[in-house]
């Protein structure tokens, strides 16, 4: 029993580091990621986050979760316009969609079979549970606000 937690352990950090390296790779912004928290039983979310479904070795979501001004600033920097209104959400759902297909190829290479939903985005206040345990990674890009993107581990799993 030991070892599939073990196990799990190690899919869970490759799934963040994958997650943190395809950041890296596709936002042309220097990137600062701070120290993994452990939460348990829910999590509250503000503003817009991008949930993506994962099913396959580590069955669960990725969110990431930042303010609309945040997400705006990212998108006028990788493409070098304003980004307003309801174009901030679709490029929110976007980039973290290209995120999850780049992190899941990286993933496949380490022998690690995940499939990723296509994204889901809730905007506004909400608190996220049912969830078995998750991690979250304070991130930040320069110059394009605070985030915080979130590893949700499904029960049962």
């Amino acid at each position: 029993m030991g070892n599939v937690q073990q196990d799990q352990n190690s899919i869970v950090k490759e799934v963040l580091n994958c997650t943190v390296d395809a950041m890296k790779a596709i936002i042309p912004v220097e990137l600062t990621v701070g120290r993994p928290t452990l939460l348990n039983g829910s999590f509250d979310h503000h503003e817009i986050g991008v949930f993506i479904g994962i099913t396959g070795d580590l069955p669960g979501r990725i969110i990431l979760d930042g303010s609309e001004e945040a997400f705006a600033s990212l998108g006028t920097k990788m493409f070098g316009m304003p980004i307003e209104g309801a174009m901030v959400e679709s490029f929110a759902g976007e980039v973290v969609n290209m995120i999850a297909g780049n992190m899941g190829v990286a993933l496949s290479a380490k022998g690690i079979t995940i499939d990723i939903t296509p994204p889901t985005i809730i905007v506004g206040n909400s608190k996220i549970s049912g969830f078995k345990q998750a991690v979250e990674l304070p991130l930040s890009f320069e110059g394009a606000g605070e985030y915080r993107l979130v590893l949700n581990i499904d029960k049962g799993a």
